[in-house]
């Protein structure tokens, strides 16, 4: 079957995209799941994983490999484009009068998984498929700790802003945490590539870059938009300058959050955290519905079709997976509940910071596929862990609803701790 040409290919691409996750949220939210699990586990199904494996011809017909780079172009800018409407919504202020809180999940998050990846590395480091024969205990140890300890950041924000908790302090401290633990299990991403592959570089550009985006978007973008954002306040409306600057400050942020070797969420994210609030911000909050149909959905899909599920048929990789599981719940969720209920908060809140920590999504994915690329990961590990991943994540919604939700909705008191 030849290939259909490139405008054709990725017409088609976008049609089936788009329906299929928009048809998989909504059956995600029938079954009281929030969509953006509906369209992970959709992006997954596209792939090889169930249409490659019923309809292999057909699948790699609907996605050649000549549009794999312009799929992934649609999907950094989707999820970069979506944090970066996260980051004008986000109030720093709550994040300074919970900085305790916020802190000690994070550090409980990070600090816990990575003292568990020991074992586990020791425990499986003799495993065919599970790492390159090239990789010493150390990497494997802080690759797994990173693996383990990396949540789902756009979904946790995506599932926070679904309950109604974007304003709350617990949603507040819940994506603080989030993005603090993701940036370190990041960096420690640069570190294992770097003795990897033998290039110290790699380690230098991550941290020199991180430093400079965040100077960039703590000191500089306030002071180079101010005009701009007192322009927009004085006609009350989004002027094109200020539309036009807002969109080269995002282009440029992800190009350097992605050349420091971290993801281009995290530049999206930064963007919108740094533009000065006013009748600017709250104009561009228009464009997040538009992203998240027509962008977020290409994020979902460019990570499955890298995801390989049938690899987990062999009866030797199922106990690997409940012992990952095991440890991922024990050394995240258990950590976070613990440090919350250390920091002051309730039984039920802390649960519910936990149930949302939790969650891995396909910012694992993208992790994975890293180690994967760089020859790393073994297809087995990267199997398991794609497992542990969707687990986790379709776990986070019903255990938030079970300890902190129900409680909480029937108290009147939903968002608020």
């Amino acid at each position: 079957m030849s290939a259909p040409p490139l405008l054709l290919s990725l017409g088609l691409q976008a049609c089936v995209v788009l329906l299929a996750c928009r048809a998989a949220g909504w059956l995600a939210e029938r079954l009281g799941q929030p969509s953006v699990v509906g369209m992970m586990i959709a992006g997954v199904l596209l792939g090889p994983s169930l249409l490659g494996a019923v309809w292999p011809a057909e699948q790699l017909w609907l996605f050649p490999v000549e549009t794999r780079a312009l799929l992934k172009l649609l999907a950094e800018l989707g999820v970069g484009g979506y944090l970066f409407c996260v980051g004008l919504d986000f109030d720093l202020a709550q994040v300074r009068q919970r900085s305790r809180l916020t802190l000690a999940v994070a550090a409980a998050g990070v600090l816990v998984p990575f003292c568990l990846a020991w074992p586990l590395a020791l425990g499986t480091q003799d495993i065919p498929g599970w790492f390159a024969g090239a990789a010493t205990l150390g990497q494997q140890v802080l690759f797994l700790g990173a693996a383990l300890s990396v949540t789902a950041f756009p979904m946790l924000v995506w599932i926070v802003r679904s309950k109604g908790l974007a304003d709350s302090p617990m949603g507040t401290v819940a994506i603080s945490a989030g993005a603090i633990g993701d940036a370190f299990a990041w960096v420690i991403l640069a570190i294992v590539l770097a003795s990897f592959t033998g290039s110290a570089l790699v380690v230098v550009r991550c941290l020199a870059g991180a430093i400079l985006i965040v100077a960039v978007a703590r000191y500089l973008v306030p002071r180079l938009l101010a005009g701009v954002a007192a322009e927009c306040e004085r006609r009350q409306a989004l002027t094109p300058t200020a539309l036009l600057a807002c969109l080269a400050l995002f282009g440029g942020f992800v190009a350097l959050s992605t050349w420091c070797g971290m993801h281009a969420v995290f530049g999206g994210f930064l963007c919108g955290l740094s533009l000065p609030r006013g009748e600017m911000t709250r104009r561009l909050r228009a464009m997040e519905p538009w992203v998240a149909v027509w962008l977020l959905p290409f994020f979902f899909t460019s990570s499955g079709i890298n995801t390989r599920l049938d690899l987990l048929l062999a009866p030797s990789a199922l106990w690997l997976v409940v012992l990952v599981l095991f440890v991922a719940l024990l050394g995240k969720g258990g950590a976070c509940w613990i440090a919350a209920r250390w920091a002051g908060l309730p039984s039920a809140e802390a649960a519910g910071v936990a149930s949302l920590m939790n969650a891995r999504g396909l910012m694992e994915l993208i992790l994975l596929n890293v180690g994967l690329q760089a020859g790393l990961v073994g297809p087995i590990l990267f199997s398991v862990l794609v497992v542990m991943a969707v687990v986790t994540t379709l776990m986070a919604g019903p255990l938030f609803e079970w300890t902190y939700g129900r409680r909480a909705r029937k108290a009147g008191v939903m968002g608020k701790l």
